[in-house]
């Protein structure tokens, strides 16, 4: 499987864009455990990685927003919200054995898609607030 990540999708803060690859990965690798059967303990390390980069990753990005006052900042805050709403969502799935060819049309449509549109749309919103630096 291709990965999901690629340079088009950077918005140019560089942790941030770290941060981005890493959840994509994290995303893929979830989708690889589950199109490949892993064990139970498989998925479960993923998952429980996911939930934990996703709470920090979200933490951070909603602080730096709200320190350079970007206009975004609550507009971010509730698709956060959404995002780890579906997660759960996923994961309870998961955890009862939900059909995983579901499963998986869920994560790349209502994670991974659903991601790539926030940064596209909301993220690269950040930027612009950041105070500029003089590199001269």
């Amino acid at each position: 499987m291709a990965p999901t990540w690629n340079d088009s999708l950077k918005i140019g803060i560089p942790l941030i864009d770290f941060q981005h690859q890493q959840l994509f990965d994290q995303m893929d690798l979830l989708i690889d455990n589950l199109e490949k059967q892993r064990s139970p303990q498989q998925l479960k390390s993923t998952i429980k990685f996911l939930e934990m980069y996703i709470n920090n990753h979200f933490k951070y990005e909603e602080s730096c927003m709200n320190l350079y006052k970007c206009p975004v900042a609550k507009t971010n805050h509730k698709a956060h919200q959404l995002f780890v709403l579906n997660f759960e969502m996923i994961k309870t799935r998961i955890e009862q054995d939900d059909d995983f060819n579901s499963i998986i049309f869920s994560i790349k449509q209502d994670l991974r898609d659903w991601f790539i549109n926030h940064i596209k749309s909301i993220d690269t919103q950040l930027k612009p607030c950041l105070p500029h630096k003089n590199n001269g």
